[in-house]
């Protein structure tokens, strides 16, 4: 048996290998298209599709017609979730704004009230509610793996985490 392990691992890389070799030239200009506004990431995208396709060696489609929408697939959401977790980070500091502009150190007792706030709605959330919310944004899986994980479709565990965030989102601004 391990020897058709192997026999699968080698043919799997050897796929892997002839899929980079054929896509991977037509992966990139889509990739410098889709993202012309940061070029300096397209590379680390490509590397980041072709992880993904070894991920899901298995379900590469059989036919040749259809990787390439596939690939493309993949690789538009890799370019998506990427652009979506480069809004979630904080802006750099880039000198060219006077600090004065920015407001006024915070009231601590403010953080406190908002902290307690947010931590009651936490466990007012329901059991489902905040096991999607543990694992979208608290462990940052993937809807789709959070889902699996939850034994879920991936649209209920979505809508569970927006739901629970949505939740605290409401109970700390609302004071």
């Amino acid at each position: 048996m391990p020897h058709d392990d192997q026999q699968s691992r080698s043919s799997d890389v050897e796929r892997l290998r002839q899929i980079f070799e054929e896509r991977s030239g037509a992966l990139l200009r889509f990739l410098r298209r889709i993202n012309s506004d940061r070029p300096h990431i397209v590379e680390d995208l490509l590397q980041e599709t072709m992880l993904k396709v070894w991920r899901h060696i298995g379900e590469v489609p059989s036919r040749g017609d259809h990787i390439q929408p596939w690939l493309f697939t993949i690789a538009r959401n890799v370019s998506a979730d990427e652009a979506r977790k480069r809004r979630r980070r904080p802006q750099e500091f880039s000198g060219d704004r006077d600090l004065q502009e920015y407001p006024g150190s915070v009231d601590p007792m403010d953080s406190v009230v908002a902290t307690e706030s947010m931590l009651e709605a936490y466990r007012n959330l329901s059991p489902e509610r905040r096991s999607a919310l543990v694992e979208v944004h608290l462990r940052s899986r993937s809807a789709l793996d959070a889902a699996a994980r939850l034994s879920v479709p991936v649209g209920t565990a979505k809508s569970r985490a927006f739901y629970a965030m949505d939740s605290l989102r409401a109970a700390v601004f609302s004071q």
